[in-house]
């Protein structure tokens, strides 16, 4: 090997990133343009750099941190740490990341070494996939939309496609999905037809175990007033009870399906909390309360106890005694099926005059 009074050391990036830090410049360094002298030329690889140890070091040596970094996200990519004598050339590559691309003008950095404790860095910025949605994920789970603030899009360009009002409240199969880089997951949707409805956010829909839909609490009574409708045991379609044994009766319906057949299903439950099924909510109509939906009716009725009262409303506010209407005839122009079993009449007297609920069970 041919000695010179010029050293020359090629280094390679070859350890495991380590060290958190900032971006540093050349200070102190002399870059220079190296010309080989056939005559007085030494080569060393990097086995010629002596191994890094605090312990072993001297004025004649340096130490170099090469790092190289994610300038937008602000943080190291990795560290390579030499120890070189000082007044050899260091010749350095930047080395090739997955995911990143070099920004840094120069690969390579070369410089004679002078200084002890000296930084290189490279700067990187990562590549943008091609597909940022990610690939397709074959899914199948049912999904009901609950949210109107979520549109669908036609594809990732995010080309409008449907208001998320004009699908609330709707059920639809979530055939696929994407991981999108952006961190939201996109379902693909499709009706029970098998129409496409676009991509949506998943977090404006509830996922659902079955064609149903999900389960959306309601807490609402409902007074069955069609015997056409049976309640269903499950979504298989088992018969629970038939229309004509709930006709006339007012129930708690705790939740609601909307399916993706588009029908609406009610969980129906009664005043003890016993499961009554599911039922097509066009079976009934939805009252304000206890008492059930109005039911016009129109009946002549009479007084036959003095023992019950007449109420305001159906927190049971009081209005008269029947000891004052006995014998007397009213109109029901309209009755309530209360949840309690009770059926409640809307009782008015021959000049219109509204003298409030009564049971009919004081009537006749």
């Amino acid at each position: 090997m041919k000695k010179t009074g010029l050293k020359k050391v090629l280094a390679t990036m070859l350890i495991t990133p380590i060290m958190v830090g900032t971006v540093f410049t050349f200070d102190n360094l002399a870059s220079v343009t190296v010309e080989a002298n056939e005559e007085t030329t030494e080569t060393s690889s990097v086995e010629d750099i002596a191994p890094l140890s605090l312990s072993d070091s001297s004025e004649e040596e340096c130490f170099i941190n090469v790092e190289g970094w994610d300038m937008k996200e602000g943080m190291p990519l990795y560290t390579d740490m030499y120890r070189v004598k000082k007044g050899e050339e260091l010749v350095y590559h930047a080395r090739v990341l997955d995911g990143y691309k070099l920004i840094t003008p120069e690969s390579t950095k070369k410089m004679i070494v002078t200084t002890n404790e000296t930084f290189i860095a490279f700067d990187y910025e990562k590549i943008k996939p091609e597909k940022p949605e990610g690939n397709y994920i074959a899914d199948g789970r049912y999904v009901t939309v609950t949210n109107k603030n979520y549109n669908t899009w036609s594809n990732f360009s995010w080309k409008y496609r449907q208001s998320g009002n004009a699908l609330l409240n709707k059920t639809f199969q979530a055939k696929g999905r994407y991981e999108h880089q952006n961190g939201s997951t996109y379902l693909s949707l499709y009706d029970a037809n098998g129409k496409w409805y676009g991509y949506i956010n998943e977090k404006g829909v509830k996922f659902g175990q079955g064609k149903q839909g999900a389960y959306i609490g309601y807490n609402k009574y409902v007074t069955i007033t069609s015997k056409g409708y049976n309640t269903w045991s499950n979504f298989s379609w088992k018969t629970r009870h038939s229309g004509t044994t709930i006709t006339n009766k007012t129930y708690l319906a705790k939740g609601k399906y909307h399916h993706i057949n588009g029908s609406t299903y009610l969980s129906l439950y009664d005043k003890q909390g016993k499961w009554y099924g599911y039922i097509n909510e066009k079976s009934g109509k939805v009252g304000k309360g206890q008492e059930g939906s109005y039911i016009a009716d129109g009946r002549k009725v009479k007084v036959a106890s003095k023992n019950y009262n007449t109420w305001s409303n159906f927190s049971w506010k009081y209005r008269q005694t029947t000891k004052n209407m006995y014998n007397k005839t009213y109109t029901a122009r309209g009755r309530y099926q209360h949840v309690n079993g009770s059926t409640y009449y809307s009782l008015y007297d021959g000049k219109g005059n509204w003298q409030g609920y009564i049971n009919a069970a004081a009537v006749k």
